[in-house]
């Protein structure tokens, strides 16, 4: 063998070496940071879980009917808290207008001024805006803050 080739399949080893050095750091290092991110989470009470998703923990239904001239849309719901420790207060409801062929025209943003204790439920009622081509309306909890 010439020292040309010796040079080369040194290089060529070397590189291989290298490259399978830099994969298992790699994988290591995404494994242990996996691993702490998993850590963290088994450590976190469940308090601590539920206020820092709060739109997980909260249900909105109900029911909605025209006024009398059509311009206004009466809502009565329910907000339900299904956390087992956490209350929040100030629910913020999207309302989600809809068309005949389930096109969404547009929504808007109420604050219910309440205090949601846990395993509570709490009714309220709304009288918002009806708008042009509105056949049915939706409704979903979109924000709250902690107690």
């Amino acid at each position: 063998m010439n020292r040309t080739n010796s040079w080369f399949v040194i290089l060529v080893k070397t590189l291989i070496v290298s490259g399978l050095i830099i994969i298992v750091l790699n994988v290591y290092g995404n494994w242990n940071h996996s691993k702490d991110e998993t850590y963290r989470k088994k450590k976190m009470t469940i308090e601590q879980i539920e206020k820092s998703e709060p739109i997980h923990f909260l249900d909105v239904s109900g029911n909605y009917k025209e006024s009398f001239w059509g311009t206004k849309i009466n809502v009565s719901g329910k907000i339900v808290n299904r956390a087992t420790v956490a209350t929040y207060k100030d629910a913020v409801v999207r309302v989600i207008y809809y068309s005949k062929t389930k096109t969404v025209l547009g929504s808007k943003d109420y604050v219910i001024y309440e205090l949601f204790p846990p395993n509570s439920t709490k009714s309220f009622e709304l009288k918002i805006e009806n708008y042009k081509d509105v056949n049915s309306i939706g409704l979903d909890i979109v924000n709250a803050s902690n107690k």
